[in-house]
């Protein structure tokens, strides 16, 4: 006779440190670590069956970072970066100007980020063959740093993640949105662009 399972509860937690832009910077080498603002998370279902014996199933999600190398200063570099964010209509609302990070962790947008189609920019799923990408709401969440490389210029790092909601039934579940990394080597490029370099 086949078991039932339940799902009774859940939890999160982080395997990978904090998804925080502004990471303290250790002493030593300055040596940048490409993964600093990404990381993965693990969601763990507790499944209780009808004997009452439970059991976890994990599920990882993982952010990747994205990052581009240009050939000028951190502080010339962040400052194209401001600038890439105006031209793509992303507005800012985390900035800090120390750590030479900024971005924005509600940016609510549809079909379009600046030149970037969405669905050519995340995996939100489908429906009946439509990408939800295109006609969903969509909440992201999109951060860049700026950290001097090894061997001289800087690297631009940006990560983004985010959920999708359709906006005309009234189902009030969102889906998960993965990034594709058509927008965050759009903004490396045009970083590149801004400072006309390579």
């Amino acid at each position: 006779m086949p078991r039932s399972y339940s799902i009774t509860t859940s939890f999160v937690l982080s395997i990978a440190g904090p998804m925080l832009l502004g990471a303290c910077a250790s002493s030593g080498a300055a040596r940048p670590k490409t993964d600093d603002i990404g990381g993965a998370m693990v969601q763990t279902a507790i499944l209780q069956n009808a004997g009452g014996n439970a059991s976890g199933i994990n599920m990882v999600n993982r952010t990747e970072v994205s990052s581009t190398t240009v050939s000028a200063t951190p502080e010339q570099a962040f400052t194209a970066l401001g600038a890439v964010y105006a031209q793509l209509g992303i507005p800012v609302t985390d900035l800090n100007q120390a750590a030479k990070s900024l971005g924005n962790n509600a940016f609510r947008v549809r079909r379009r980020i600046g030149d970037v189609q969405t669905v050519r920019a995340l995996d939100c799923g489908g429906d009946s063959g439509m990408p939800n990408a295109e006609t969903y709401q969509l909440t992201l969440s999109i951060l860049s740093r700026v950290v001097a490389a090894p061997q001289g210029g800087s690297i631009v790092q940006t990560t983004l993640e985010g959920s999708g909601r359709n906006p005309v039934t009234a189902a009030s579940s969102d889906v998960r949105c993965s990034s594709l990394g058509v927008l965050e080597k759009r903004i490396g490029d045009l970083v590149r662009q801004n400072l006309g370099t390579r």
